[in-house]
C-alpha cells in the first residue's frame, strides 16, 4: 500500500527537495595535503566518542575502522609533531576532503520547564508520535533517487501529507491523547524541536530526558531565514540570541513567526544521555552531526575551521543537516546554548577512510 503511494508522495513533498543539493564532491587529500591535525580538545573525549562507535563498527563486521581509530588515539597521545601526525593519519586511513567549503553549525541539549498536566501557564503541548504518522524511504524502491525519507498519512491507500505546525498548534492532534507533557515557552519549545532531543524539568525537581520520534514530513524553515526574509534581522546577525531578544520584543508576532516553520517534531521519553541516529551517545564536542549520503555514520573526521581543530566522530544526523554542512553537538546547559547560538562558519572537513573497507563512491 505504502509502495502504490510513493509516486504521490514524492510529488506532495517535492517541495522539501529530494535531490543531494550543496554536497561537494570528495577529493582524495594525501598526507601533504592535510593541515597540521591540532586538536583543540583532550583527547580522553575523541576515545570516548570512538569507544562509543566501536560497538557499531563490531556488528558491521568492520574490524578494520575499530583497529585503525582506537590506533589513532594511541598514537595521537604520544606524537604532537604535525608531520609525524599527518603520516599517521595516512598509514591508518585514505584522506578524503569535502571539496566544497562546510557550513558548520552548532547545536546542544536544551532544558525546558514542564508539567505533567496543562494550566494556563503550562499549555504548550509536546507531542508523543502519532500511530497514524508513516515514513517512506523512495531509496527502497528506486536506489538511483538519492532521496530524504518522507513522512505522511494514509488516506485512502494514498500518502498524503500531515498536518503543518500552524495545523497541529491550532489543534489537530487535540483528543487523542499523545502529549507527554507542557511547557510554558513556545519559543524553548520550538529550539527543542530543531533540537531534536532534551530535557525536561518537572515541578517536583525530577528531570526526564526527550528524544526526537520522528517528524511530520514537511519543509523546515529556520528561524533565521523567516526572520531575515521578514526583514526583522539583517543577513549575518540573525543569531540565536538576536532571535531570542526580537522575538521578546514582538510577542503579537510570535506565533506566525514560529508557524512558517512548517515541520514539527514528536518525542518518546528516555532516560540517560542523548543519543544520536548512529543509536550511540553523543560526546560534546566530539559528536558532529552530518548528512548520510555526503558522509557516512560512523566515519571518523578532522574537522578545520576559525573556532575548531579537532577529530570528530558523525553520530547523528538532522533534518536540517543537508549537503556539506556539520552540525558539532556542544551538550548540555545554558553554555552550550550560548555557543551553539554563536556557531557559523565555513570550513574544511576531511574524511578518514579505513583502506579495504567499502565506502560510498566518491563523486566526481
Amino acid at each position: 500500500m505504502i509502495a502504490r503511494a510513493l509516486a504521490l508522495a514524492i510529488q506532495l513533498f517535492s517541495i522539501t527537495g529530494c535531490a543531494l543539493r550543496g554536497a561537494g564532491p570528495l577529493v582524495p587529500a594525501g598526507p601533504r595535503e592535510l593541515p597540521p591535525l591540532l586538536d583543540d580538545l583532550d583527547l580522553a573525549s575523541l576515545a570516548t566518542a570512538i569507544e562509543r562507535t566501536v560497538p557499531v563498527w563490531e556488528r558491521a563486521g568492520d574490524a578494520q575502522s575499530v583497529a585503525a581509530a582506537r590506533g589513532l588515539v594511541a598514537a595521537l597521545e604520544h606524537e604532537t609533531d604535525a608531520s609525524a601526525r599527518r603520516a599517521i593519519v595516512g598509514r591508518l586511513f585514505q584522506a578524503v576532503r569535502v571539496r566544497e567549503p562546510v557550513l558548520v553549525t552548532a547545536y546542544y541539549e536544551p532544558e525546558l520547564a514542564a508539567r505533567l498536566k496543562p494550566d494556563a501557564t503550562f499549555r504548550h503541548p509536546l507531542f508523543r508520535r502519532p500511530p497514524d504518522l508513516v515514513d517512506v524511504d523512495p531509496n527502497a524502491v528506486d536506489p538511483t533517487c538519492r532521496c530524504g525519507r518522507l513522512a505522511g498519512r494514509l488516506d485512502g491507500g494514498r500518502l498524503v501529507p500531515y498536518p503543518s505546525r500552524a495545523e497541529i498548534d491550532a489543534g489537530a492532534l487535540a483528543g487523542r491523547r499523545l502529549e507527554l507533557a507542557w511547557t510554558d515557552d513556545p519559543v524553548a519549545l520550538f529550539l527543542l524541536h530543531v533540537q531534536g532531543s532534551g530535557r525536561l524539568r518537572l515541578a517536583d525537581g525530577r528531570v526526564v530526558g526527550v528524544r526526537y520520534a520522528g517528524t511530520n514530513g514537511r519543509p523546515y524553515r529556520s528561524l533565521a531565514q523567516t526572520l531575515v526574509a521578514r526583514g526583522a534581522l539583517p543577513p549575518g546577525r540573525a543569531t540565536l540570541p538576536a532571535i531570542r531578544a526580537w522575538l521578546a520584543d514582538h510577542p503579537a508576532e510570535t506565533a506566525s513567526v514560529l508557524a512558517e516553520n512548517e515541520r514539527y517534531t514528536f518525542f518518546r521519553l528516555a532516560d540517560g544521555p542523548p543519543v544520536g541516529s548512529l543509536g550511540v551517545a553523543l560526546t560534546p564536542g566530539r559528536s558532529i552531526a552530518a548528512d548520510a549520503r555526503l558522509v557516512p555514520p560512523g566515519t571518523v573526521a578532522y574537522l578545520r575551521t576559525p573556532s575548531f581543530a579537532r577529530f570528530v566522530v558523525s553520530q547523528d544526523s538532522g533534518t536540517a543537516i543537508v549537503g556539506a554542512h556539520a552540525d558539532v553537538f556542544l551538550g548540555a546547559g545554558a553554555d552550550a546554548e550560548a555557543r551553539a547560538g554563536r556557531t557559523s562558519e565555513r570550513g574544511t572537513l576531511y574524511l578518514l577512510r579505513v583502506t579495504g573497507v567499502p565506502r560510498p563512491p566518491t563523486r566526481e
